[in-house]
C-alpha cells in the first residue's frame, strides 16, 4: 500500500490486488500445489499471494512468518493480523475493515461489515468472490509456477469502479505493480479514470529498500498522455525509502516523499510481532 494520504478511489486499490474478468471462477488457472513452498524469500508462495491480494509487497515479510504488524505515522495507523499459516486475517487501514473467515469462506469488508462469498483452492488461495446475488465481484489469475499475476474487483462494495492489477515478477521477487481503474460504460466499454505503476527495488540482501509509485495524467478520452519527448507524464510521485532492519532483516522504518500536483513527506514506523 501507498502509506500516504488516499482518496477513495485509490483505498480500494490498496484493500485488494484482483484479477482478469471472466466469466466464472471454476475455469481459472489454479495455482500448481506442487510449488507452494518454492520462494527465494523462504515464504510458502501461498503466504506471499496472500499479502499481495490484501495490501503490498513492502509488507511481505522477509522470511520469518508474521502474527500482527503496525504502521504507524502522522496520517496513518494501520494494523494487519495473520492466522498460523501467515495469512492475512484480518485488517485495520486507516479505519477501513476487512476480515478473511477461511472456515466460513465469507470476506467481511468495510465498516458495515457486508459479507462476500470466497472461492478458495485447496490452498486457500482466493480464486474469486461472489455477493449475495451471486454475481462476480472479484477474480484472480496466477501463472505456472503459482504466483497471483492479475486481479479485477468489479462492483465491490456497491462501486461502480473497475480495477484491474497486474503483478510482475523477476526471480520470484515482485518487480512491478500496475494499477488501472475504469467505469464501464456499457457491457462492452469501459473508460480508463486511473493508471499507476509502482516499482518495487531491492538491496545486494533481497529486502526491499526502496518503492517508487507513479500516477500518470490521462487525456480527456482516459489515455495515457505523452510529452514531446515521447515520455508519459507523470501526475504525481510517491517514492519510499526503507531502512532500520531488524534482526529478521525487515524495515521498521520508512520515509516517503510525494511530489507533482502534491508534495509531502511522511516518516513512518512499522512494529512488528512475529509467529
Amino acid at each position: 500500500m501507498s502509506f500516504m494520504k488516499k482518496n477513495s478511489l485509490f483505498l480500494y486499490i490498496c484493500v485488494i490486488s484482483s484479477t482478469l474478468l471472466i466469466s466464472g471462477c471454476d475455469d481459472k488457472k489454479k495455482p500448481d500445489e506442487k510449488i507452494s513452498e518454492k520462494s527465494s524469500q523462504q515464504l510458502a508462495t501461498t503466504v506471499i499471494n496472500s499479502y499481495l491480494f490484501h495490501t503490498e509487497p513492502e509488507l511481505l515479510p522477509n522470511s520469518k512468518l508474521i502474527k500482527q504488524q503496525k504502521i504507524t505515522g502522522a496520517s496513518s495507523n494501520k494494523v494487519i493480523n495473520y492466522n498460523a499459516q501467515g495469512y492475512v486475517a484480518n485488517y485495520d487501514l486507516d479505519g477501513l475493515y476487512g476480515e478473511v473467515n477461511y472456515d466460513t469462506a465469507k470476506y467481511i469488508y468495510g465498516n458495515n461489515r457486508e459479507q462476500y462469498d470466497i472461492i478458495f483452492d485447496a490452498q486457500k488461495n482466493i480464486l474469486g468472490m461472489k455477493n449475495n446475488d451471486g454475481d462476480i465481484v472479484e477474480n484472480s489469475e496466477f501463472d505456472e509456477q503459482g504466483h497471483l499475476v492479475e486481479t479485477t474487483l468489479s462492483h465491490f462494495a456497491e462501486n461502480n469502479v473497475i480495477f484491474n492489477n497486474k503483478i510482475i515478477y523477476e526471480n520470484d521477487h515482485v518487480e512491478l505493480i500496475l494499477y488501472n481503474a475504469y467505469v464501464p460504460v456499457d457491457e462492452k466499454t469501459k473508460f480508463p479514470i486511473l493508471a499507476q505503476e509502482k516499482e518495487i527495488i531491492y538491496n545486494e540482501n533481497n529486502q526491499i529498500e526502496k518503492t517508487i509509485l507513479k500516477t500518470y495524467k490521462l487525456t480527456s478520452n482516459g489515455e495515457i498522455i505523452i510529452n514531446n519527448k515521447n515520455e508519459q507524464e507523470v501526475e504525481l510521485t510517491e517514492t519510499c525509502t526503507y531502512t532500520n532492519y531488524n534482526e529478521n532483516q525487515d524495515w521498521t522504518k520508512a520515509v516517503c516523499v510525494k511530489t507533482g500536483v502534491e508534495s509531502e513527506t511522511v516518516e513512518l514506523t512499522r512494529t512488528i510481532e512475529y509467529q
